[in-house]
């Protein structure tokens, strides 16, 4: 176990400086009270006498992500925020000017790395019962989806709620690998919850797949306004909507969705260049203006498309129907050329790679991974599902993602840094979720105190050093988190403090 102490911070007390406190007291009043005064969230934050209790996480080595990597760094959290970051010697420091003599600091000290809490940008929480499906070997993607349909429709009669208790399980293994935000996809009712059944942040996103034309305007609009009203009854946090794949929707659900979420205020996650039959051709011309061939007729499905010999990919297909935008992140991203890669820049549009599930479903390829990172596409890193992935650890995906990106070529020495950003900030921004007071994936004052504790060794005595502790982290950094912090409560504490556990919320 790590170091847990308590600091006292004493003020001076000479009386000059008793009084220039009161002074600055005084004249800071009005800026620190809104107009009905009640306390501004800067007051909450920095007020001596407010602040009774800051918790002081330290490590040889903190990594805020949006900022400079920090040598003997510190973050210190009140309640649920991070109220600073920075050196040890300066967050200190400035606790010392802010704190009265009375207050206390709990300092817990971490012997390895500190990063933002980490997020999983793409799975299916509810499969996770569907271990015995990812162990399996498959000729192609067909078989795969073979494989997974048995045994979910034999699950699907199983008595019970297998699939929330699937889900609830798997909510907590991403807590105990440094996960506090994910984009998990739903398919059956009872798993809505299982984000908010562990605390996490992040999106659960409905699964809308298998509808032609003609049923979705009688019966898919229906059941999908039926079902984001049952989720809004049920509080779940953050919805989204998840039109499956371009090989289970037919057009006109690729229209429509995108303008039901955009009216409602939610986000889009899907799964887009997945399978070799979602690939166009190899040419550079761009779809503005090969896109003549094919998009002067309304074409039933992308099915139908690709069976009358057309070269489009799904991407530029989608791009076509106005299903992408800033909104919008997909899923593997792994048959796309040069002109899907620009389009998805162009749209603004996120990639969550998987690259260990690429290969248990048989993709057929690796995600074009060093052209992504040279082009600057945003990526993101997800797990998928235990039915096609051998863990919920992100780390275990960022190891493979060092590997074929050194593999493909990308010689560049910034890969660990990217990488580290792809599985923090790059899954908060997928989402949407990097921004405002709810910004996640990064560690900085005012922003929620999510927070993963890594067990690895530590090495800062050079440049050199450092890098290398980083390439240690994204290379095996799998499976050696220790602690889990999120909105500021101790969600998982494997030896890492002294402090008790604290209890998880109660599930939804």
């Amino acid at each position: 176990m790590e170091n847990t102490r308590n600091i006292a911070l004493n003020s001076s007390s000479s009386a000059t400086q008793s009084g220039l406190d009161d002074d600055l007291d005084s004249s800071t009043n009005a800026l620190n009270h809104d107009s009905s005064g009640a306390l501004n969230p800067l007051e909450q934050a920095t007020n001596a006498e407010k602040l009774t209790h800051v918790t002081l996480y330290s490590a040889p080595l903190v990594i805020p992500v949006t900022g400079p990597l920090l040598i003997d760094g510190a973050i210190a959290v009140s309640g649920s925020r991070v109220i600073h970051v920075g050196t040890r010697e300066w967050v200190l420091k400035v606790l010392r000017e802010q704190l009265s003599s009375s207050a206390q600091v709990e300092e817990r000290r971490w012997k390895g790395v500190i990063t933002p809490g980490l997020v999983n940008a793409h799975t299916h929480l509810q499969y996770t019962n569907m271990r015995e499906v990812g162990e399996g070997h498959y000729a192609n993607f067909r078989g795969w989806a073979d494989g997974f349909n048995v045994v979910y429709e034999q699950l699907q009669h199983q008595p019970g709620s297998i699939w929330r208790d699937s889900a609830f399980d798997g909510a907590r293994q991403l807590v105990e690998n440094g996960v506090t935000a994910a984009a998990d996809i739903v398919t059956d009712p009872e798993a809505v919850g299982a984000l908010a059944s562990q605390g996490l942040h992040g999106i659960a996103y409905w699964e809308v797949m298998n509808w032609d034309n003609q049923d979705w305007q009688t019966a898919g609009v229906p059941a999908l306004m039926e079902q984001i009203g049952a989720m809004r009854q049920q509080r779940i946090p953050s919805i989204g909507i998840s039109p499956h794949a371009p090989y289970t929707l037919a057009s006109e659900p690729f229209v429509e969705l995108p303008d039901i979420a955009r009216q409602l205020n939610m986000r889009l996650h899907i799964h887009l260049a997945e399978t070799p039959l979602e690939a166009g051709g190899d040419g550079t011309t761009l779809t503005t203006y090969s896109a003549a061939t094919w998009n002067n007729r309304d074409w039933e499905s992308y099915k139908a498309l690709k069976n009358a010999g057309m070269d489009a990919s799904a991407i530029q297909f989608l791009d076509q129907l106005g299903s992408l935008g800033p909104d919008v992140h997909i899923a593997h991203g792994v048959w796309a050329n040069a002109e899907d890669r620009r389009i998805l820049r162009q749209r603004g549009v996120g990639v969550a790679l998987c690259p260990r599930s690429n290969r248990i479903t048989v993709t057929q390829k690796d995600a074009p991974l060093r052209e992504y990172l040279e082009e600057g596409n945003l990526l993101s890193v997800g797990t998928d599902s235990l039915s096609s992935s051998p863990s919920l650890d992100v780390l275990d995906d960022v190891s493979m993602l060092w590997d074929l990106a050194r593999e493909q070529g990308y010689d560049r020495p910034d890969l660990a840094h990217r990488l580290i950003r792809m599985m923090t900030l790059g899954g908060a921004a997928v989402m949407g979720l990097h921004v405002g007071p709810g910004r996640l994936g990064q560690i900085n004052a005012g922003a929620p105190a999510d927070l993963a504790f890594f067990d690895i060794p530590v090495e800062t005595h050079s440049p050199a050093d450092v890098e290398h502790t980083l390439e240690v982290l994204v290379r095996q950094g799998a499976g050696t988190n220790r602690a889990t912090v999120i909105n500021g409560r101790l969600a998982y504490n494997r030896n890492a403090f002294d402090a008790a556990e604290e209890p998880a919320p109660a599930a939804h």
